[in-house]
């Protein structure tokens, strides 16, 4: 008995330590002292937990990106809004521009009458230029002039009542020949000058001397005599 149980003692042994280790681990299982599978299939959940903090921790970390987003909005419209505040400046911009023009249509409307020299009363241009003569009147001076010397001439033609005819006719062709040399001696000639005035107007000037000026000259009418302007 003793040489059987000292030849089998090491498997039984071996045995009862595994039978009570298989027991100690069954019961540890049971119980939950000793983790199993059940506590390699919970650890996940353990594991998933940091995953909920961190959807606790991502969803308590995101909703102030909305604020931030409505911030950076804000700041655009901040921004934005400084644009329509500037209008207000540009516009008196505009308004001056606005009156610039009227000034220069001022000074246009101004610079015509700047411009237009002040019509002269007494200026004008030669239009036409024309001789006239009048025929003087004999006194009768000149037919008995002409007749006395007629006369002599004729008596001096032939002789006995030839002689008287021609002293006759020499009397009166002397005497009418020396009334039209008395006539023509007596003519008077002088010179109408007609001037178109800066007015539009035609003035018509006499002067009994030749005109040194001619058709087209510009000229001044001072105290009643052309002057070359």
């Amino acid at each position: 008995m003793s040489e059987l149980t000292s030849k089998t003692s090491p498997f039984v042994i071996a045995a009862s330590i595994a039978v009570i280790i298989a027991s100690i681990v069954g019961v540890g299982a049971m119980t939950g002292l000793i983790p199993g599978r059940s506590a390699k299939t919970e650890a996940p959940p353990a594991a998933s937990a940091p995953a909920e903090s961190d959807k606790t921790a991502g969803e308590t970390t995101t909703p102030p990106q909305p604020t931030m987003t409505a911030q950076a909005d804000a700041a655009v419209d901040k921004a934005s809004k400084p644009v329509p505040e500037e209008k207000p400046v540009a516009k008196p911009a505009h308004k001056a521009s606005a009156h610039k023009p009227a000034a220069k249509a001022a000074i246009t409307e101004e610079s015509p009458k700047q411009s237009q020299a002040p019509v002269c009363d007494n200026c004008g241009v030669i239009t036409a230029i024309r001789t006239v003569e009048q025929a003087g009147e004999g006194s009768g001076l000149g037919a008995i002039a002409g007749g006395v010397v007629g006369g002599l001439l004729g008596h001096q033609v032939g002789g006995g009542t030839g002689k008287d005819i021609a002293t006759i006719a020499g009397a009166v062709g002397g005497g009418y020949a020396g009334h039209q040399i008395e006539k023509k001696v007596k003519t008077a000639k002088h010179y109408e000058i007609t001037v178109r005035m800066d007015d539009g107007s035609h003035r018509t000037m006499v002067q009994k001397t030749e005109p040194v000026l001619s058709i087209g000259e510009k000229v001044k009418i001072i105290d009643g005599a052309l002057v070359r302007n």
